[in-house]
């Protein structure tokens, strides 16, 4: 993807795979990641513990494959780019057309 390059699937982190939610948010937290998840879990986790890491939430009510999320994703860039720098919001939902 060529806005987000720092982008990495949670497969390829050194965390015991398969990854739970909690080790992925540790992971993210200590180094920095904006977590991006269709995962409801996750949107629990940020309300109990707050950010960081802060949240990209997919509400995607359909199941979009892959080149669809990464479309909405790049259609959304500059906004995730504010979210992300902002220090108002730990939860930013992105919705599916």
């Amino acid at each position: 993807m060529p806005f987000f390059k720092e982008i990495v699937h949670v497969s390829n982190l050194r965390i015991l795979q398969p990854a739970n939610d909690i080790s992925i948010w540790n992971y993210a937290k200590k180094n920095g990641f904006t977590i991006i998840s269709k995962d409801d879990d996750f949107e629990k986790i940020v309300l109990i513990r707050k950010s960081p890491p802060k949240l990209i939430y997919l509400r995607t009510y359909n199941n979009l494959d892959t080149k669809k999320v990464v479309d909405l994703i790049v259609e959304n860039k500059d906004n995730i780019i504010e979210f992300i720098q902002s220090k108002e919001n730990d939860i930013f939902e992105l919705y599916s057309k």
